[in-house]
């Protein structure tokens, strides 16, 4: 696809005047015949965490997919900072960037995968240097300093040293989010970020990801874990079919939902 329809302009603020981080518009992503996305609108205010739950199919992951470009919309719009996230504006259609264009955009957008997906053949400082020595050329003694201190607050100093499958998954998942900070992003996106992880181990992830909120990181976190939402979440978003449902604090949402979709959900989950 080279060009979609530029369905809302990346106006950077709310009517009420909040900076807006993310701004999603008229997004859609259909796989063959499958509509996966049917039109999503979404706000992400600066600073604030959005969780988004939903059941299997829902189309929770690609629609995180699509804010960093990992997958492509076949119409509507993302745009991050005021800025279209894989495409410039021309009048009144959105053109393809460039690859190395979206490379250099996802540089500011940090991606947490389920699966970790470090690099095996590297130890865990290796892993956290890698993307800043080669996508931001960075010195690596500068980059390492940096590396050690994120390592450092994610509670994994003494395994730099390691290699990844010496790591329990928790602790694999700890480096991952390190490496996604040692960018140093404007936004993370974490897709299901506990889902592979022993239960016993799905506390120490979610208090790495509890610290980043306390200290005003913008984020958007699909998940299942309920409890995670209502303590963390500034906004919860319930997705089903491709479409939000229903999106409000988490008090209302998880607690008084007004659509009978949600409430059937959660009715299965709490």
């Amino acid at each position: 696809m080279n060009t979609t329809t530029a369905t809302a302009t990346a106006s950077a603020s709310t009517p009420d005047g909040d900076a807006v981080k993310v701004r999603i518009r008229g997004l859609r992503k259909s796989f063959g015949a499958l509509e996966v996305l049917r039109g999503v609108d979404l706000d992400v205010r600066q600073g604030e965490v959005t969780v988004v739950l939903g059941p299997s199919g829902s189309g929770k992951s690609t629609l995180l997919r699509t804010v960093n470009h990992l997958e492509k919309p076949d119409s509507g719009s993302v745009s991050v900072d005021g800025t279209f996230v894989g495409y410039r504006r021309s009048g009144d259609r959105l053109y393809e960037l460039r690859e190395r264009e979206v490379l250099r955009q996802r540089t500011r957008i940090g991606f947490v995968f389920q699966n970790f997906h470090l690099f095996p053949h590297l130890t865990v400082l290796e892993n956290v240097v890698e993307a800043p020595v080669s996508a931001l050329k960075r010195p690596r003694k500068q980059a390492e300093a940096a590396a050690l201190k994120l390592l450092d607050r994610v509670g994994l100093a003494d395994k730099a040293g390691a290699y990844p499958r010496r790591l329990s998954g928790g602790q694999q998942q700890r480096v991952a989010i390190a490496r996604a900070l040692a960018l140093e992003p404007d936004l993370l996106l974490f897709d299901e970020p506990t889902s592979a992880l022993d239960p016993e181990l799905v506390g120490e992830v979610l208090d790495v990801i509890g610290d980043l909120a306390a200290a005003g990181t913008t984020m958007i976190v699909v998940t299942h874990e309920i409890g995670f939402a209502r303590e963390v979440a500034d906004t919860v978003v319930f997705m089903d079919g491709g479409r939000i449902v229903e999106q409000g604090p988490p008090a209302e949402v998880l607690d008084s939902p007004r659509h009978e979709r949600t409430r059937a959900f959660l009715s299965k989950v709490l």
